[in-house]
């Protein structure tokens, strides 16, 4: 509680001496920029819901820079066109966080034995040594990266890691906005060499993510679709009634996301329960919004797909749209793509341009309308709604 000081000679007046001389050194604490005594930060957070925001996100997030060296050699020589595309980069995700990035995607590939992922037999092509000598892919578990044979540059290269480097800053600054992990489900080999053997993902390695996001993050620091369905019969009525959590309920936590991106719908039949139901599971997957288990929705054209965006975001759904991709935009500097993704309402907006390229294009940068990293969304919000009611820079601890 905020004391103003005009009040302390009044309510002292009031006070036996024997309670003034126990209670002064306590309220003098409170004057001045004490935080512990400062007003609510956030006196809208019982009112404010999560899927009432917006905030910008990063696209493969792990991606540190484009493929040097042999890749760089292959992509040349071979798929020329691709070199393009992947030319792009990321600082960390800890340095995205502090540049105010609030939703991060990660592709992920299953590797239970591990060491599926340490070769590289396309680099024996242009007469490079395929071992990458890297201990972290030798080891069983989750991985992340964009291509595993040519662009497998990664700031994290297991799950583990990543999450971990969020989950640090989080634990330093508890009262951020709620952190979206997109999780890319990764199981085709792009470039149908057969060299790296890979199995379309099976119920167990769903299994395997659940359990290595929940061996990072405990359930208090999660929103699953279980908070959010509550008593409704499906998640989609939940969605659709407006069950998402309160940033009172959310600040400080963590909300999973998912596609299977290549092979689409394939996700739900290995990741939904027996009874067609995420029971138990952590991630909310991009599906169809007509779906039982609708809450999430991939719609990367905001240029044309704003009307159906803005719609979604209306009813209830979380989106997550992309303000430029493959370089096109910032080789050009056109930010029309951009202002749409925005006026579309997106929750979530991706861009891979939170700082510029120099080596594309030096001015080129996304930014959330206003100042990054949030601000109350264009099409949902109520009346009244500020940007820093969203998050404060000032008041993240």
């Amino acid at each position: 509680m905020y004391l103003p000081t005009h009040m302390l000679p009044r309510l002292f007046s009031r006070l036996p001496a024997r309670f003034s001389s126990c209670l002064l050194p306590l309220l003098l604490l409170c004057i001045g920029a004490n935080p512990a005594c400062a007003a609510d930060p956030y006196p809208k957070d019982t009112v404010l819901h999560l899927n009432q925001m917006q905030v910008l996100g990063t696209h493969n997030s792990y991606h540190p820079e484009p493929p040097t060296g042999p890749a760089l050699e292959v992509l040349r020589g071979s798929y020329p066109e691709l070199a393009e595309i992947v030319n792009y980069r990321h600082p960390t995700l800890t340095q995205q966080l502090d540049l105010g990035v609030r939703q991060f995607e990660l592709d992920v590939w299953s590797d239970p034995q591990g060491g599926n992922y340490a070769y590289r037999p396309l680099y024996a092509k242009v007469g490079a040594n395929p071992d990458t000598g890297s201990a972290a892919l030798r080891a069983p578990g989750l991985k992340v990266l964009h291509i595993a044979q040519v662009d497998a540059q990664s700031s994290c290269l297991t799950l583990e890691e990543c999450l971990g480097q969020l989950k640090r800053w989080s634990d330093a600054h508890p009262r951020h906005v709620p952190l979206m992990v997109m999780i890319e489900i990764k199981d085709l080999d792009f470039f149908a060499t057969r060299y790296l053997p890979m199995k379309p993902w099976q119920a167990a390695d769903y299994d395997a993510l659940d359990a290595e996001i929940r061996s990072v993050l405990p359930p208090d620091r999660l929103i699953t679709p279980d908070d959010v369905q509550g008593q409704y019969p499906t998640l989609r009525e939940a969605v659709l009634a407006g069950a998402w959590p309160t940033l009172a309920q959310s600040r400080g936590k963590f909300l999973f996301t998912g596609c299977n991106c290549i092979a689409g719908d394939r996700q739900h039949r290995d990741y939904l329960r027996a009874d067609g139901s995420l029971r138990g599971r952590v991630l909310f997957p991009n599906t169809s919004p007509d779906r039982a288990d609708a809450a999430f929705v991939l719609m990367d054209d905001p240029v044309r797909h704003e009307a159906d965006i803005r719609r979604l975001v209306s009813q209830g759904f979380i989106v997550r749209t992309r303000s430029d991709a493959n370089t096109v935009e910032a080789r050009h500097n056109d930010y029309r793509r951009a202002e749409k993704a925005f006026a579309s309402g997106a929750q979530f907006v991706s861009t891979d341009y939170e700082v510029p390229d120099t080596t594309i294009n030096p001015t080129f940068r996304i930014a959330v309308p206003g100042g990054t990293p949030a601000r109350c969304n264009p099409v949902n919000a109520p009346a009244g709604c500020q940007a820093t009611d969203i998050e404060r820079p000032d008041a993240l601890k």
